[in-house]
């Protein structure tokens, strides 16, 4: 290990210092000491005896009375001041302006004018009883009956045959409509029964009373040698 001349140098450094330090502090002088005083010369004081006679030597001082005071009365509050509000003053009402008079008008012409009769109710016919509607329905067949024919040719021929009409008629008993509902099973039989409704037309009228403004009936016809 080397030691460069730096480091001897700065080691020289710190040891004279170090060393001029120590004989600077040898070389102060000693502190003197204080005399010593003898035990005789210590005065001593009692603090509770000059407590005591300051005590005693003090008289007691008494406050002066205090007096009362009053507290002060309160003053009175001024009353409120309300203002009463004016009055409003009166609508000036204007009179409305009046209409202008109308001119007069002529007085109206009476005209006697005839008043009409009333025209008599007719009265209503009672409605058409059972037996009734019965009766007219029998009327009818019998009606047709009369206008029966029997045909010369099926006569002579023996020729008999059973059917029925369907016939449609209104309220004066015109017939609307014609038709076979079931025929005889002979030609010459069933045309003669087209033949005798044709010939029945027209059938008694409706009765008044009854309701219907047609009426449709289905008739039977018996074709029948004796």
């Amino acid at each position: 290990m080397t030691i460069t001349w730096q480091q001897m140098s700065a080691a020289l450094f710190v040891a004279l210092a170090l060393h001029g330090a120590i004989a600077f502090w040898l070389a102060l002088p000693a502190p003197e000491r204080l005399p010593e005083i003898p035990p005789e010369q210590i005065l001593r004081v009692s603090l509770l005896a000059t407590i005591a006679e300051t005590t005693t030597a003090a008289k007691p001082v008494t406050p002066p009375p205090q007096k009362k005071i009053k507290p002060p009365k309160p003053e009175p509050k001024p009353e409120p001041v309300i203002q009463k509000p004016e009055p409003a003053p009166e609508p000036v009402i204007e009179p409305a302006p009046q209409p202008e008079p109308l001119p007069a008008k002529p007085p109206p012409k009476i005209v006697d004018t005839p008043v009409p009769e009333p025209e008599p109710i007719e009265p209503t016919p009672a409605p058409l009883s059972a037996t009734a509607t019965a009766e007219y329905e029998q009327l009818l067949v019998a009606w047709l009956e009369k206008q029966k024919k029997y045909p010369k040719r099926a006569k002579r021929m023996r020729i008999e045959g059973e059917g029925r009409l369907r016939i449609l008629i209104d309220r004066t008993g015109n017939i609307q409509k014609i038709m076979l509902e079931q025929r005889t099973g002979n030609r010459l039989l069933d045309k003669a029964a087209l033949e005798m409704a044709e010939r029945a037309n027209p059938f008694p009228a409706m009765p008044d009373n009854d309701p219907r403004q047609e009426l449709e009936f289905i008739v039977p016809v018996v074709f029948a040698l004796r």
